[in-house]
């Protein structure tokens, strides 16, 4: 790569990563452009350091099964995109900041507690709890924010059913994990909301100890902590990603699958049509709207050639799933949004030993919410022009602040 190649990146101009995202359900031009002229394209992150975004799909899937770059979040060299979150990846102690084989140790803890028949067996109280929200939504008419009343809602109870977490307290929840992935809070601000959810799941683990139930933290505690295979400091670690995942992306899907929908009619008719078409439409919405930003991050452990760019050691990688899901490459005509595609190969949930444990569960809720949305409310729309909808362009994970609903 050389600066006469027409490439906007350079290593010696390189731009400052993230770029701005400002254009409800487009992503910055920078990926494409760099999809096109330079796929493996340097940039400059906040505090100087040299990193590099992975826009194709092949080099995403190759770097991410690659033990030459490192998946450790408390490396000092550890690519962030604020310094707020370098405070946060301080913090981390669970297994999604961890290289194998520590990784693997404690993921093989949980595995049982999210396995496909596990997480099918959840279905009929998944949509017993969709119904009971859409009831109520149609009770209280409209105009509704359906991200209240169902997007923030729907993933809090089903959590509160499935971890054992109190339903009082998802709010809190909610808030902490909001605190962790805006980008624009101070890192004080951003530590102080990691540690309180800590916090929170440590008194949770203590309530559990002493008056077990029926629910994935009481049997962790019981197959895990009192053997010895986990310690308390361990679980309360793992519980925080495990709840702020468990509400705060399958939220912000929910509200920008609906208005992706919404905005694409043709497509909506299709599936009304055709309710077996779900299954297809969820993975097209996964791949289109890939809410998480910057993310899987990898750091460079040893200097490496990745299609032509000579990576050097400590360098970070961002490998970018959103760019990857939309790489012509792999998803002819990208930019259109086709619920009859075979989108079910997309990236939205990683790729390799750090691929989301909670897929299946945040597909079956994605099923269920479309499955029924539209058939309870068939003439659903916009309540407001498109442009007043509030996207959060100011968080890590892509979505919607509100979206206002009539019928």
């Amino acid at each position: 790569m050389s600066e006469d190649d027409g490439c906007p990146f350079s290593k010696i101009g390189a731009p400052l990563f993230p770029f701005n995202r400002d254009k409800q359900f487009e992503l910055p031009q920078e990926y494409a452009l760099a999809r096109e002229q330079c796929p493996v394209a340097p940039v400059k992150l906040w505090n100087g350091q040299q990193a590099w975004l992975l826009t194709r799909y092949k080099h995403y899937c190759e770097v991410l099964l690659d033990d030459r770059f490192s998946g450790e979040f408390a490396r000092e060299d550890f690519p962030t995109v604020t310094e707020a979150r370098k405070a946060i990846d301080k913090l981390e102690r669970a297994f999604v900041g961890m290289d194998n084989p520590r990784h693997d140790h404690f993921r093989r803890m949980f595995t049982k507690e999210f396995t496909t028949k596990r997480m099918m067996a959840l279905k009929p109280k998944v949509e017993a709890l969709t119904d009971g929200l859409l009831d109520r939504m149609e009770d209280q008419g409209p105009p509704a924010d359906l991200v209240a009343a169902i997007g923030i809602e729907l993933p809090a109870l089903v959590m509160c059913d499935l971890f054992g977490s109190p339903y009082e307290d998802h709010t809190y929840i909610a808030k902490c994990a909001a605190g962790r992935h805006g980008l624009g809070q101070s890192p004080e601000q951003a530590a102080q909301s990691a540690r309180d959810l800590v916090e929170y799941c440590r008194q949770l683990i203590a309530e559990k100890e002493k008056n077990p139930a029926d629910d994935m933290l009481s049997r962790v505690i019981e197959d895990q902590i009192r053997p010895g295979h986990l310690t308390r400091e361990e679980l309360a670690d793992t519980c925080s990603m495990i709840l702020r995942a468990g509400h705060d992306t399958t939220t912000n899907m929910i509200g920008l699958g609906t208005l992706l929908l919404l905005e694409h009619p043709e497509e909506l008719e299709k599936l009304k049509a055709d309710p077996a078409l779900v299954h297809s439409a969820v993975e097209e919405l996964l791949r289109f709207l890939t809410p998480v930003q910057f993310a899987p991050r990898r750091v460079a452990l040893e200097d490496v050639e990745v299609d032509g760019s000579k990576i050097e050691a400590g360098d970070g990688i961002f490998a970018i799933s959103a760019s990857a899901n939309r790489d012509p490459e792999e998803f002819p005509d990208p930019d259109r949004f086709d619920i009859t595609r075979d989108a079910s190969h997309h990236v939205t949930f990683g790729y390799g030993i750090h691929r989301c444990l909670g897929q299946q569960l945040a597909r079956i809720e994605l099923h269920v919410v479309f499955e029924k949305l539209f058939k309870r409310f068939p003439n659903l729309r916009l309540a407001v022009p498109l442009d007043e909808v509030p996207f959060k362009y100011d968080s890590q994970i892509y979505g919607l602040y509100r979206l206002p609903v009539a019928w």
